[in-house]
């Protein structure tokens, strides 16, 4: 019965630092970057996972990927057009979006006076 109880525990020390080392690699802070630009496609689905493509000033074009998890500030989705700030990390060789806020239009210049 010695034996039994030894091995038990031995089993059960084993699957707690294997579920430690799989907790502890998603809970390790991941490097963000942020991207701005006007949101050029947003598509969504279930639970709202989706894609959000986002054109840059340059012309470069990124998509991320937007979940449950995903801040949306304010708190809606951005339309096509509206400027973004995304902050985002590479998980899994996918861009996860943490958080899209909304940007104010630029304002236009005031008119000059003759």
């Amino acid at each position: 019965m010695g034996r039994s109880i030894k091995r038990g525990l031995f089993l059960l020390t084993v699957i707690f630092a294997v579920a430690m080392v799989f907790g502890l690699e998603e809970s390790l802070p991941q490097e963000t970057s942020t991207f701005e630009g006007s949101v050029a496609s947003i598509t969504t689905g279930a639970f709202a996972r989706g894609i959000i493509t986002v054109k840059g000033d340059k012309g470069e074009v990124m998509n991320f990927a937007v979940g449950r998890k995903t801040a949306y500030v304010p708190s809606r989705y951005p339309g096509v057009g509206e400027r973004v700030k995304v902050t985002y990390s590479l998980v899994r060789g996918q861009n996860a979006a943490y958080q899209v806020e909304v940007l104010p239009a630029p304002s236009s210049p005031p008119p000059k006076k003759k």
